[in-house]
């Protein structure tokens, strides 16, 4: 079947947890994430896995997605009991190709 209207499937792919969806961001945040996955809450926390490992994405916290890969996001309902978010500064982080 051949698409006659690219513009609306976009640009960059990412699987939220196990759902695929598309955006035309180049980069997203968690509060990005929580609306593509049509989640209405904020007390959910977004997980990027990249190579097997996973990283909490923080309120300033964003993803540059890279248009040749899936980006792999996981959300919880609540972070570890050990886990403290106190960074005040805003983290990219880049997923090699």
């Amino acid at each position: 079947m051949k698409c006659e209207r690219r513009d609306s499937i976009g640009n960059h792919i990412v699987d939220i947890d196990g759902c695929l969806r598309a955006t035309n961001h180049s980069s997203v945040s968690a509060e990005n994430i929580r609306a593509l996955g049509g989640f209405p809450t904020r007390n959910l926390a977004v997980w990027v896995e990249i190579y097997g490992e996973s990283w909490l994405l923080g309120p300033l916290d964003r993803v540059e997605l890279d248009a040749d890969t899936v980006a792999f996001f996981r959300t919880r309902a609540d972070a570890p009991v050990d886990f403290v978010f106190n960074r005040a500064e805003r983290t990219t982080i880049a997923l090699a190709a």
